[in-house]
């Protein structure tokens, strides 16, 4: 059995209608990938409400909460000091997009992903090789980003106190396979938007059976996201990001 990750979605539903694309040809080619994770739904992207309506009616399709998730769900019980605090924390633009995923949601959409959409999952494929899927840091899963590139006294140091899994997958922004003596500590990239310039939305899939991970790219396009952007009159930057990233 294989399962197909992706993270950093963004609320980008011409990203996930491409990666799903991609994942069925995969299947059209004898790849047995029969679940899929999606780390991180929405964000900075202008497709909130398509994408959390096509990912709730999906049986197969399995979203765990990351940070601007975390966000959108909590911002109108929000104390004032704590959205402040947000505010300095923040670029304007984000704080905007917060704003009008929570308002574009709805009451149904916001019902699902506080309820619906869980911090982390837990999965056991076969006797001994179980994974757990979160969207950072284990411990702070809507808080700290798992880094790229770092020592692999780092990666260990995550997986040390959870020494029964055999695989940590999370979200960032670069595909990556850490090897610890714990286990594997894996990020399928970046599906919404490229943080890193000339960087390709990417995904992963994992073999549940000997835990082999493998990396696939795909494409989407980025003018109609902009177009979408401006329809809405969306902050300006996001199409900056959109294009160039911000590393």
């Amino acid at each position: 059995m294989q399962v197909a990750v992706i993270s950093n979605l963004h609320g980008n539903l011409l990203a996930l209608a491409s990666a799903l694309s991609k994942i069925e040809r995969l299947r059209e080619k004898g790849e047995e990938i029969n679940k899929i994770y999606v780390l991180g739904v929405f964000g900075l992207m202008p497709y909130p409400k398509e994408v959390y309506q096509f990912i709730s009616s999906a049986e197969n399709i399995f979203p765990v909460r990351g940070k601007y998730d975390h966000l959108i769900a909590k911002w109108r019980e929000l104390e004032e000091d704590e959205k402040e605090r947000l505010r300095e924390d923040h670029p304007d633009f984000v704080i905007r997009m917060i704003e009008w995923n929570w308002e574009m949601l709805g009451k149904d959409g916001r019902s699902w992903l506080r309820n619906d959409v869980p911090a982390f999952i837990i999965e056991k494929f076969g006797e001994k090789n179980e994974i757990l899927f979160v969207y950072g840091e284990p411990f702070n899963p809507t808080g700290e980003d798992v880094k790229p590139k770092m020592p692999t006294s780092y990666y260990e140091s995550l997986l040390a106190p959870l020494r029964k899994y055999e695989m940590l997958v999370v979200a960032g922004p670069i595909p990556f396979i850490a090897e610890t003596r714990y286990g594997k500590v894996v990020c399928p990239g970046s599906a919404g938007f490229q943080p890193i310039k000339d960087s390709k939305p990417s995904f992963a899939i994992i073999d549940t059976d000997n835990m082999y991970v493998a990396f696939d790219d795909f494409e989407y396009s980025k003018k109609d996201v902009e177009d979408r952007i401006k329809e809405y009159d969306l902050p300006s930057e996001l199409i900056d990001l959109l294009h160039h990233g911000y590393m």
